[in-house]
């Protein structure tokens, strides 16, 4: 980063230099796509980051604000593949967890997966299990806690709605569940873990 910077301040092509500054960040930007796609995160997660760099980008109004930023694509990006690169796993697995990862409030049991991938139960079961290191069946209920913990932490969604917005729509035993699997109620986790603008 401190590399960037540097070239960044030595850089004068243009007049304008925080319009050169900003379209440096562009062009870091699409390096750090290119790192993402490369590692294998899905199209749909990389472009929603991209847009919201680009978006953030263009409101900086000075070159400390692009330096803080250009550190935040970084971390955003590392973050990205982190949490959804599918380069590790074969084609169905990847099908699978891209399913998982964007429609967590649909359907999402071994069978519903199996048919909208057009693949056998039993296949598709035993790939993921091997695969992944963990059953289906608690992939899925993995992702849809960190949903819920990410929503009550950071939106006013009733408890109601985020059971909803995670698959689970009966929310006494979604709040059982996520219990279960946290330690703490819904409402609790809220309470010490609210960070809404």
């Amino acid at each position: 980063h401190s590399q960037f910077v540097r070239f960044v301040n030595r850089l004068k092509r243009m007049p304008d230099q925080l319009r050169d500054t900003k379209d440096l960040g562009i062009t870091l930007n699409t390096l750090l796509r290119k790192a993402a796609e490369e590692a294998g995160v899905h199209p749909f997660y990389i472009d929603a980051c991209s847009n919201a760099n680009v978006v953030r980008l263009e409101q900086c109004s000075n070159e400390i604000q692009l330096s803080r930023l250009y550190r935040e694509f970084v971390q955003r990006y590392c973050e990205l593949i982190h949490q959804y690169a599918l380069s590790p796993f074969s084609k169905p697995v990847q099908d699978a967890v891209f399913l998982i990862q964007s429609e967590l409030a649909s359907d999402l049991s071994l069978a519903a997966i199996a048919a909208k991938l057009n693949l056998n139960r039993s296949y598709l079961s035993t790939l993921f299990g091997r695969e992944v290191g963990k059953p289906l069946s608690a992939y899925v209920l993995e992702k849809r806690i960190l949903r819920a913990q990410h929503l009550l932490a950071s939106t006013p969604l009733s408890i109601q709605q985020i059971a909803w917005e995670v698959g689970i729509p009966d929310a006494n035993y979604f709040a059982r569940l996520f219990k279960r699997e946290t330690g703490s109620t819904p409402r609790k986790y809220r309470e010490n873990n609210k960070h809404m603008p």
